[in-house]
């Protein structure tokens, strides 16, 4: 497997937008520009980031890249989910799956106004 190759794509990706337009048009002429095999352009084309990961390929790239390719609207939701066999990890999200992520956020400054309006919403006060 050639990890900078794959890894060269995925920044370029991020690095020139257009890019991946040109990928979604023709993904097989795309990545025949790159010196990949054969089981790593079907992982970059159907998106299986985890088995990249597995591979060697940096994480973070993969991140970058999922927004780029999927879409944002369920990010970081969906990424998490494929990273992890299916699975939503338990870091107190859990429950604003239902809301995606732009539900969340506005749950966050909602609750951040309302802390602040009731006095609560500073940091904790030594000795108090």
């Amino acid at each position: 497997m050639s990890v900078h190759a794959v890894e060269k794509v995925f920044w370029e990706f991020g690095n020139k937008p257009s890019r991946i337009e040109e990928f979604r048009r023709d993904p097989e002429a795309y990545l025949k520009a790159y010196p990949l095999t054969a089981e790593e352009r079907a992982m970059i084309r159907h998106v299986d980031l985890k088995a990249l990961a597995a591979h060697g390929v940096n994480t973070l790239l993969t991140l970058m890249v999922w927004p780029l390719l999927k879409g944002a609207d369920d990010m970081p939701f969906d990424y998490l989910v494929h990273m992890n066999d299916g699975k939503l990890p338990d870091m107190g999200m859990t429950g604003f799956k239902a809301i995606g992520l732009k539900g969340y956020i506005r749950f966050r400054q909602i609750r951040s106004a309302l802390r602040r309006a009731l006095g609560r919403g500073g940091p904790a006060k030594v000795g108090a």
